[in-house]
């Protein structure tokens, strides 16, 4: 009997410290899930940000074509105050405002092609910094599932076999 309670005795105190180790564990575990959360949900703000904003909106695209819009205005009022001096015709005048504008339409088309250019790169890089962080927290997640299956388990298991024994 007196065998049986002293092998009793440490099974207890080592299910006891496992159940309070796998406890800790658990925290640190739900700690670090948290964490990968919060990481994951600013990683997809910034995905969603930046693949679909349209590149027509962006403060520097909008300024790059205000600023061609200004100088095409510009160069027709050149243009048509020569035109009187000259006496050149009206139909110069259209010509030269014509290829104007196929000029600007051929930079929204560019600035449109930039855009697919850019998304592609923004889902590039957010793939990899998905991986990354994947990467980044699984050994946290794999020391978890070892320590609450492997440690705990297999101490628990030996004090068992050593009472048998």
């Amino acid at each position: 009997m007196f065998n049986l309670i002293s092998t009793a005795i440490p099974l207890v105190g080592s299910f006891l410290i496992s159940r309070n180790e796998r406890n800790q564990a658990q925290q640190i575990m739900q700690e670090q899930q948290q964490q990968y959360e919060k990481e994951l949900l600013k990683l997809n703000g910034l995905f969603n940000r930046n693949y679909y904003s349209n590149m027509l909106d962006r403060s520097d695209v909008r300024g790059l074509l205000s600023d061609m819009r200004e100088q095409m205005t510009q160069s027709t009022q050149d243009l048509k105050n020569q035109a009187s001096i000259t006496g050149a015709t009206p139909e110069t005048i259209t010509a030269t405002q014509k290829a104007q504008n196929q000029a600007y339409g051929k930079a929204v088309s560019q600035v449109a092609s930039y855009a697919t250019n850019w998304k592609e790169n923004t889902l590039r890089n957010y793939l990899t910094a998905r991986n990354a962080l994947e990467e980044y927290y699984q050994p946290a997640k794999s020391n978890y599932m070892n320590h609450i299956l492997g440690n705990s388990f297999s101490s628990t298991l030996n004090t068992l076999r050593s009472m048998f024994n």
